[in-house]
C-alpha cells in the first residue's frame, strides 16, 4: 500500500517539532543550551514507511543519552544546604526549575570534568567572589555545587512542541491516512 499523503503528514509533524525545539534550545534563558551544539544540530526527525505503516521516530545524535535531562530538568537534591558565614544555609533558587520532574541529584554531584569542559567553551577563565578572583577549578566546584542544590531548569524542547504539533495536525494525519487509504480501496475495487 502505498501512503503518500501520510508520510508527507509525518515529515510536516517532525519538521515543526524540531524547529520549535531548536527555537526553544536556542532562546532559553538564563543561558542557551546550545554550549556545544551537539543537541541543537543533531536533533532531528526520520519518517520510514514500510509496506502498510509509517513510523515517524526522532532522533538526538550523540546527544542520546542526555537529552531528558535538558527536557525534564533535574530536580535539587533534598539534603541540607551549605551555609554562609553566619551558618544559615544559602538560599534556593526562586521559582521551579525542575517541576516535577523524575530526575533528581541525591547522593553524587553532576561530573566535574563535563562542567569543566563547559567552562572552558563558555570562555568563563576567572571570576570574582568578595572580590577576589578565583581559579578556573574553584568556579567549577562551585556551579557543579549549585547545580547540585538547586537542580537543573527544565525546558521541555521536546515535550511541548511535541504535544501542541500533534494536537494540531491529529486530523490532517488521519486525513491524509484515509485518502491513502481511499486510493488502495479504488485500485483493489477497480481492478
Amino acid at each position: 500500500m502505498e501512503l503518500k499523503n501520510t508520510i508527507q503528514a509525518m515529515q510536516k509533524l517532525g519538521g515543526n517539532v524540531v524547529k520549535e525545539g531548536r527555537g526553544i534550545l536556542k532562546r532559553f534563558k538564563p543561558h542557551s543550551k546550545i554550549a556545544s551544539g551537539t543537541l541543537y544540530n543533531q536533533f532531528d526527525y526520520l519518517v520510514t514507511a514500510e509496506k502498510s505503516s509509517v513510523t515517524l521516530e526522532f532522533e538526538f545524535g550523540n546527544a542520546d543519552n542526555y537529552w531528558q535531562f535538558v527536557d525534564e530538568g533535574v530536580r535539587g537534591t533534598p539534603q541540607a544546604r551549605p551555609t554562609n558565614k553566619d551558618g544559615k544555609p544559602y538560599p534556593r533558587k526562586k521559582g521551579k526549575r525542575a517541576g516535577n520532574s523524575p530526575f533528581s541529584f541525591n547522593a553524587k554531584m553532576p561530573p566535574r570534568g563535563m562542567i569543566d569542559r563547559w567552562v572552558v567553551k563558555r570562555g568563563l577563565k576567572a571570576a570574582r567572589k568578595d572580590g577576589k578572583f578565583i581559579n578556573r577549578k574553584s568556579l567549577v566546584f562551585l556551579i557543579q555545587r549549585s547545580i547540585f542544590y538547586n537542580g537543573l531548569q527544565r525546558t521541555q524542547f521536546f515535550t511541548r512542541p511535541f504535544t501542541q504539533q500533534l494536537n494540531k495536525q491529529t486530523d490532517a494525519i488521519l486525513e491524509a491516512f484515509g485518502n491513502d487509504v481511499e486510493k488502495q480501496l479504488e485500485l483493489v475495487i477497480g481492478k
